[in-house]
């Protein structure tokens, strides 16, 4: 998971929708999808409860 480390700041690779505000996450660490074994990417969104999984192909690093 290069780039993706612990505390890093990231936001969806897709655009948001015009209008609408670009939420930026931080990475809380790293699983492993239980059905393809694919490795994913936990982020922790402003107001959600807690983190999310996204692929990596998913994010992009917020410089």
């Amino acid at each position: 998971m290069e780039g993706f480390t612990k505390h890093a700041g990231v936001t969806l690779v897709t655009r948001s929708p015009k209008g609408l505000v670009r939420l930026f996450g931080e990475v809380h660490g790293h699983a492993t999808d239980p059905v393809t074994g694919k490795e994913l990417v936990m982020v922790q969104w402003p107001g959600a409860p807690k983190p999310l999984p996204y692929a990596p192909d998913e994010l992009t690093i917020v410089d």
